[in-house]
């Protein structure tokens, strides 16, 4: 939020008062006196803070300065006799300041107030003291970046303001208030030649208000402009639309868009302003390597008049390709992208196990170093019993396949469902939901969908629980999830059993990705004998089970188109 600054200056009681106490028996005759008693800064309209050391000034109608210092506080708390009847100005502004100009300027502050002085009677005059200087700051859309291979904006005004944006600055500047301020914005279409653009931001920059300049797109032709005021926080937001008509064909450039390249696809986006082309408008592509083109029709974008799309599928992972916009017999420059790596994900058709005593682990080594289960918990706290919840079977489409069943009477739980997923497990007998960990690190191509086999025997529910609190008859549950490297949840799909399936059956569900412009760093499959298992309050499972739940799966495979 940003708000205004202001600054209070205090004479006779805290926080920017000014009390004047007088005592004569005439209103305008006798004597009064000034005290002066604090001075508070509010630094809300600009990031930059520290220590301001503000001067102080009272000075008579005519002209005369009755007293002033260069730091308010040489003045706290004396009391200033002054003849009643007489009008004075209190005056506060930055020490050691002037009102300067750019990225490297001071923020200077000043306000005054106007006082008649009469006898016997005490005044409170609020002086409000801002910033004297209007801010500037520049952004770009990601929208304009895909567009535009170099720009830099100019910000000039009527007081020799002139305040270059490169395309990387984000700080805000300082500029003087009362002038008109223009923005001249230089810009190079991708492969194209530099041009200009000028606009003004606004016929008289305020003291003590922000303006956020945003440049963006249109396909219209023309450079539309809005503008929008928030007074509440001093800030007016202005965007400058930037027209997008090339002189016939221009390609976008997608290198580095989460949003359009994947790991087997990849949205290309171009413009060609021809009315009537010769040939279908259309794109061309091969990988960089290849001496052929393929070519696909383009599309175009809704509610423009030259930008259009195109969906290239079946690429391979990890390649470079080249390509480029085509409208009759004109050509738009020749861009390149990589799409996302290919990385394997270990045992997805569960053929792969090993054992560690009563134990079965989804992985070569006996351990839950990929693939686990929370099998060692379960044998460690099960009362008459060794069975472990997850094991290999021979029941299965191919080679070998994961059964899962759900138990209940485990000493210190209560219950716990079959489970299989990628991640680790080590028991924690404090805290028993705290000893599976969810997920491995990941850096291949964003799948978009996962399917594989399943065969399911659910049970009425046996064990009490109260989540969600309306079954009656058990489910299954096997979902993917997919973290960014902030640990911020990217993509999710589940798949829910909730009949019972005899033969192995088919299944499959699309990962949908909350946040389509961020790459995983890591991922987690997970398989549940019992949809609710994992549930706990404490060290109690309070999901909602069917002793006897029984999951088989089999053959997963992951899909990236």
């Amino acid at each position: 939020m940003i708000a205004k600054k202001y600054l209070y200056i205090s004479i006779g009681m805290m926080f920017c008062m000014i009390s004047c106490q007088f005592e004569d028996m005439n209103m305008n005759q006798g004597e009064g006196y000034i005290q002066l008693s604090s001075v508070g800064i509010n630094k809300s309209i600009t990031s930059r803070s520290g220590n301001e050391v503000m001067s102080v000034k009272i000075t008579s109608v005519d002209g005369i300065v009755f007293k002033e210092a260069d730091d308010w506080t040489e003045l706290q708390g004396e009391s200033f006799l002054v003849p009643a009847g007489g009008e004075y100005t209190v005056e506060a502004y930055s020490a050691n300041k002037t009102l300067a100009e750019g990225f490297d300027a001071q923020p200077y502050y000043s306000g005054s107030e106007k006082l008649t002085v009469k006898a016997n009677t005490s005044y409170t005059v609020e002086v409000e003291c801002k910033l004297a200087q209007s801010l500037v700051k520049v952004s770009y859309s990601d929208n304009f970046k895909s567009h535009f291979s170099d720009y830099s904006a100019t910000v000039t005004g009527s007081e020799g303001t002139n305040i270059v944006f490169a395309g990387d600055e984000t700080r805000e500047a300082y500029v003087k208030p009362g002038q008109p301020l223009n923005v001249n914005l230089t810009l190079t279409p991708n492969g194209g030649q530099p041009t200009e653009l000028n606009k003004q931001i606004t016929e008289n920059a305020l003291a003590a208000y922000r303006y956020n300049v945003n440049f963006d797109v249109n396909t219209d032709g023309n450079g539309n402009i809005t503008v929008s005021v928030d007074v509440n926080r001093n800030e007016y937001e202005v965007t400058l639309g930037v027209p997008l008509k090339p002189d016939g064909v221009s390609t976008v450039a997608v290198a580095g868009d989460a949003t359009k390249v994947w790991g087997k696809f990849a949205s290309v986006s171009g413009l060609c302003t021809l009315v009537d082309p010769s040939d279908p408008i259309e794109f061309k592509y091969k990988k960089t390597n290849d001496a052929d083109w393929l070519s696909i029709p383009a599309q175009k974008v809704e509610g423009t008049d030259y930008e259009y799309t195109a969906k290239l599928t079946s690429l391979d992972f990890g390649t470079e390709y080249e390509y480029k916009m085509v409208c009759g017999d004109k050509e738009g420059e020749v861009l390149t992208f990589t799409t996302e790596k290919y990385i394997e994900i270990p045992n997805l058709n569960f053929d792969t196990w090993s054992q560690n005593g009563k134990n079965w682990f989804a992985n070569a080594d006996a351990a839950d170093s990929y693939w686990a289960t929370g099998n060692t918990g379960v044998t460690s706290f099960l009362a008459g019993s060794n069975d472990p919840i997850t094991t290999r079977s021979d029941e299965s489409v191919s080679g070998y396949a994961a059964e899962m069943h759900t138990i209940t009477g485990i000493t210190l739980v209560g219950a716990a469902s079959g489970n299989l997923f990628i991640g680790s497990y080590k028991t924690n007998m404090m805290n028993p939901s705290a000893s599976v960990s969810f997920g491995r690190p990941y850096s291949g191509a964003r799948p978009t969908s996962l399917k594989g086999y399943y065969k399911y025997y659910p049970k009425q529910i046996s064990n009490g629980g109260t989540v969600p609190g309306d079954l009656t008859t058990d489910e299954c549950n096997i979902y993917l999830k997919l973290w960014d490297s902030d640990g911020n949840e990217i993509g999710f799909g589940e798949f829910v059993g909730k009949e019972q399936v005899d033969i192995y059956t088919p299944f499959e569900f699309k990962i949908t990705y909350s946040k389509t412009d961020k790459v995983p760093a890591k991922i987690a499959i997970v398989a549940t004998s019992s949809h609710y298992g994992g549930v706990f309050n404490g060290s109690k499972v309070v999901g909602q089970v069917g002793a006897g739940s029984q999951l088989f799966v089999d053959e997963f495979s992951l899909s990236y188109e």
